[in-house]
């Protein structure tokens, strides 16, 4: 059985795609490139509704990494849709901890694509440890946490980020709680011990849809609950700081 030119070409495209026929709108047809460089259910459900343009999320890879992706949507003149997809995850990964960065994180901040919790890490200012230390020691701790957090993040089918010189984000399709993070929170203490720092690691949780539906939403009520390295330490004190209420909704973001 022979497929029509368009087909052939669909197929033989160099990049990874998918279509969504005009009679059957919610069944993703793929191509070659696109079986090869990613997992079958590797994309996120409410593609089928988003606008056509440029969009960003993390797709799943065959081998279980989740690829910082930016995908073109647009409507074909016989109403096809069509997905074009761009790896580009090596361009949004920070150069010490080579977690993807803010820029990876709020590529598309309008959606959730799935994220349960939001976990915000904020690290105090190291600063003072660059100029007494020198850059190594301190890119080696950051590297040490990020490690950490990859690793957990694997573990959870969740993402980490490195969205600001001293914060670490979470995201997770599964809910995350005070007691799961707490073994991370000690890592990163022992991490930031070894600087001679005191490990004054400030953590807030942000839930989905209870929190906000976009990750700005959540985002914001995770460092809200955060706050500053300045607030009480200690067990009762990140207590408090990961169950306080969450704020009013506000768009902007305040990395």
């Amino acid at each position: 059985m022979t497929h029509p030119l368009e087909d052939d070409l669909f197929h033989l495209l160099p990049v990874p795609a998918l279509r969504w026929p005009a009679h059957a709108p919610t069944h993703a047809c793929p191509n070659h490139a696109y079986t090869r460089a990613f997992h079958p259910a590797g994309l996120p459900a409410p593609v089928t509704t988003w606008a056509d343009g440029t969009h960003h999320t993390r797709l799943l890879t065959p081998s279980g990494d989740r690829r910082v992706c930016r995908l073109h949507l647009s409507t074909l003149p016989n109403t096809d849709r069509l997905l074009l997809i761009e790896d580009v995850h090596t361009y949004h990964l920070d150069p010490v901890t080579q977690l993807p960065t803010r820029d990876a994180l709020l590529g598309d901040a309008a959606q959730t694509h799935g994220v349960t919790t939001l976990a915000a890490l904020r690290l105090p200012t190291l600063r003072d440890h660059r100029q007494h230390l020198g850059d190594a020691p301190v890119d080696r701790a950051l590297r040490h946490i990020a490690r950490d957090l990859e690793q957990a993040a694997q573990r959870w089918s969740a993402s980490a980020y490195h969205v600001g010189p001293h914060e670490f984000v979470l995201l997770s399709p599964h809910p995350l709680t005070p007691a799961g993070l707490a073994p991370l929170l000690r890592r990163a203490a022992q991490h930031l011990s070894a600087l001679g720092r005191q490990p004054d690691i400030c953590t807030g949780l942000a839930d989905a849809p209870h929190d906000g539906r976009t990750l700005a939403d959540l985002l914001a009520a995770a460092q809200d609950r955060a706050g500053t390295p300045s607030q009480p330490r200690g067990a009762l004190g990140l207590l408090r700081r990961l169950l306080r209420p969450a704020p009013t909704r506000h768009a902007s973001l305040a990395l």
